[in-house]
């Protein structure tokens, strides 16, 4: 495993931003929709690229994605995967109850919420930790097999190195367990500047 290339304090400091994100996600979004929701702790990892597929998820796995880019002094690229039967449970989590023909537009709206909600909590994290001041764009949705869309991810960030952070977590909703990805595919570097920011590790 790539991650074994980072220190303990490293991984322990990445495994915090997973933790104190989940929490402050299911907090918002319990107060959002105004139903209990909880996250199983979140697991979190660096893997290489090949990793990814062999550990988390096949290629040619048919997947919803959602796309936010994060730029500031740590930049890269946020990715929300998730299969049509998870999906369509979180939107149902996220809508108000009685509403039973949910169309394309409240879907849309629906899991933009939630994934706005998910990375700004992992966003605010980072940035309170490093004291700077990073900026998340507006969601954008695929649809395509993993593969496809996690490597065009991968090279659009100039990626050419191991670093990929993946956070796996588990949302609690009435009893069921909805497993979701969220994928950090940072610029090259940019884990290195963000130990450095905390006074730990090399450049």
């Amino acid at each position: 495993m790539d991650s074994m290339k980072y220190s303990r304090l490293e991984l322990d400091i990445i495994q915090e931003i997973a933790n104190i994100g989940g929490g402050n996600a299911a907090s918002s979004i319990s107060k959002l929709i105004d139903k209990p929701v909880t996250m199983t702790v979140p697991i979190a990892e660096i893997l290489n690229y090949e990793e990814v597929f062999d550990s988390i998820m096949a290629e040619d796995i048919m997947v919803n994605a959602i796309l936010v880019n994060m730029t500031g002094e740590i930049e890269g690229k946020f990715l929300f995967v998730s299969t049509d039967e998870v999906k369509e449970s979180l939107v149902k989590m996220m809508v108000p109850d009685g509403i039973e023909d949910i169309k394309h537009e409240i879907s849309v709206s629906a899991m933009d919420e939630l994934v706005n909600i998910l990375v700004k909590s992992f966003v605010n994290a980072i940035s309170k930790m490093v004291e700077k001041t990073l900026i998340t764009s507006v969601p954008l949705h695929l649809k395509d097999m993993f593969g496809a869309i996690f490597s065009s991810v991968y090279i659009d960030t100039e990626q050419y190195d191991t670093n990929v952070m993946i956070i796996k977590d588990e949302f609690i909703y009435q009893g069921d367990k909805l497993e979701s990805s969220l994928y950090f595919v940072p610029k090259p570097g940019v884990l290195q500047k963000m130990f450095k920011y905390l006074g730990i590790g090399e450049v």
